[in-house]
């Protein structure tokens, strides 16, 4: 789930630290407005220990990734070959049969878990009290020796309807709390609505 690419959202706020400890801070540098919902652009800063820790915890998921997605591929390779197996023995119908259900085995072992993510998570209080967790649609990263940052979207949807978002935020792995931050969001329904099509704005330039 991402923002509509050919929307020109309005910003609706920027500028807002979300944690900090010594050596990490997160902030969001803006969130704007679609009628679908919220994109929510954050930034991480690392610096020192806490910067080698998320370097090192990155190429750690990085490789993790790699051989969960070689060991999936060989899995769908061996689901295939049996299906077609199974097709010469039952037919092409119980084959298709066999082959979504293996492929539905593969999508639910390799489904990544909450806690096996190794990244900023960025969520909302919900009006129960609990947390609507969001993945980032995109993300990007950069690192040294002493510096590290993280530039990441979310999208929230559908759009709140009131003007008080309560925002989560934690990367404990790296020395970041989980904070509550709340952010205020005045006559967010209204200011959504003056969203532009792309192709409008270029007619009028």
């Amino acid at each position: 789930m991402r923002p509509d690419e050919e929307l020109l959202g309005v910003v609706v706020l920027s500028g807002l630290v979300l944690a900090r400890s010594h050596d990490v801070v997160a902030a969001l540098r803006r969130i704007t407005a679609f009628p679908a919902g919220l994109s929510l652009d954050a930034v991480v800063l690392a610096r020192d220990v806490c910067a080698e820790a998320a370097g090192r915890r990155e190429r750690e998921t990085t490789v993790q990734q790699e051989a969960e997605a070689a060991a999936r591929r060989e899995r769908e390779a061996t689901a295939q070959q049996e299906s077609e197996a199974a097709a010469g023995w039952e037919g092409m119908a119980a084959a298709e049969r066999e082959r979504l259900r293996k492929q539905a085995m593969i999508e639910q072992r390799f489904l990544p878990k909450f806690d096996e993510g190794d990244t900023l998570r960025l969520g909302v209080v919900t009006s129960f009290g609990d947390v609507q967790w969001l993945d980032a649609y995109q993300s990007t990263s950069s690192s040294t020796e002493d510096r590290y940052r993280l530039e990441a979207s979310y999208w929230l949807t559908p759009l709140p309807r009131d003007g008080l978002l309560p925002l989560v935020c934690a990367w404990p792995e790296i020395g970041l709390p989980e904070t509550l931050t709340d952010a205020i969001l005045p006559d967010l329904a209204v200011r959504a609505a003056g969203t532009q099509a792309l192709w409008d704005v270029a007619e009028d330039l």
